[in-house]
């Protein structure tokens, strides 16, 4: 029996991305700084396998480590790794990367035949400006520029990537830390196992997101009128504001008051760290605010746009939103927004400015008993 080893590699994201830290991690899930590790084999039958496991990489610099970016996924193959064999690990690799809702699968071809760079490029990967080896597969965005499965899961796509710094972890089930945010991240089809996290994670009571085809373990609940949708901003340029003003941790005091007395939904002491935060003042009163919350890779979430009731009907909340949204295309992602499924007024304000309901993006919330 012969097999072909290969490397799947999930960088996990630094509190400084200018620092590179490699490290043994027993969680396995990026639970710190340092490279989250699937390997696998194919023996002769063509049988893929593909199990977690960590491992310290061999030095900064070597293979794509020192390239590759949080949330990515990297194949590391031989090159005796071909054919079918390679096939089917590249495959196995992709599979993996899905589930945990990584970004992109990153290949270096540096030594590989044509025969594998073309069977790469079958399976959609393509050159990538990084190195002149390097293929890439985005696994943000689908052919035809609609979002794919990314946003079915925005939480976990987060905290595996853009906000791992900000996550708790316990097997699968990860989730912001209690005063960043409330979202927690669970997989698609939690198993027995992610049950049980989930209730020691968060504890009796607590409420999540859980995907609508998920099916609840006997005595857990759904949480009624706690459902809502997605919008995703595809089409929105936005546009600056000359009014709004960047937010600062020295503005929580009153950030946390307008919400208060707003109520656009949960705004925590630490939640202005996720992103940018910008408000409108008016005599030095800072009585409008949006920013930027969940960050799955390539899309990154408008929330918390709130006016204060003095204020409503000159148009606050929408220019905040332009604005907000204007910051995140000029770095090269795609707004999104979550909103109440009762809240019809938002919705159709958020149409009006170009957002569309995504048909999959119904949000369902179940509680542990």
């Amino acid at each position: 029996m012969t097999t072909s080893p290969v490397t799947v590699v999930r960088r996990s994201a630094t509190a400084d991305p200018r620092v590179e830290r490699w490290t043994h991690d027993d969680q396995g899930a990026g639970d710190g700084p340092g490279d989250a590790v699937a390997s696998g084999a194919v023996d002769g039958r063509g049988d893929a396998v593909v199990s977690d496991a960590v491992a310290e990489s061999s030095a900064p610099g070597a293979h794509l480590s020192a390239l590759t970016r949080p949330g990515e996924v990297e194949v590391r193959a031989g090159v005796d790794a071909v054919g079918p064999a390679l096939g089917d690990l590249v495959d196995a690799a992709v599979d993996a990367a899905t589930v945990r809702f990584a970004s992109a699968v990153v290949v270096d071809t540096a030594g590989l035949t044509d025969g594998v760079r073309r069977l790469l490029e079958e399976r959609g990967f393509v050159p990538d400006a990084r190195g002149a080896t390097v293929r890439t597969l985005d696994l943000t965005t689908a052919e035809d520029g609609t979002p794919t499965r990314m946003l079915d899961n925005p939480a976990l796509a987060s905290l595996n990537g853009v906000h791992a710094r900000f996550a708790e972890r316990r097997g699968e089930i990860v989730r912001y830390r209690p005063d960043v945010s409330v979202w927690t991240g669970v997989p698609v089809h939690p198993t027995e196992q992610d049950w049980a996290d989930v209730a020691a994670l968060l504890g009796p009571g607590a409420g999540f997101r859980v995907d609508p085809s998920a099916v609840l373990p006997p005595g857990w609940n759904e949480l009624d009128g706690a459902g809502g949708v997605q919008l995703t901003g595809e089409g929105v340029a936005g546009a600056p504001d000359p009014e709004a003003v960047v937010l600062t941790a020295d503005d929580v005091p009153e950030m946390l008051d307008l919400v208060a007395r707003t109520k656009p939904g949960p705004f925590l002491p630490r939640t202005i760290e996720l992103g940018t935060y910008l408000g409108i003042r008016r005599e030095g009163r800072l009585v409008a605010m949006a920013g930027e919350r969940l960050h799955p890779p390539g899309w990154t979430e408008i929330s918390a746009v709130c006016t204060d009731d003095g204020y409503r009907g000159q148009g606050l909340g929408r220019r905040l939103v332009l604005a907000v949204a204007h910051g995140i295309r000029e770095r090269g992602e795609v707004p999104m927004l979550h909103a109440a499924a009762t809240n019809t007024g938002a919705i159709r304000l958020y149409e009006h400015l170009g957002f569309r309901l995504r048909e999959r993006g119904a949000i369902r919330f179940a509680q542990v008993p």
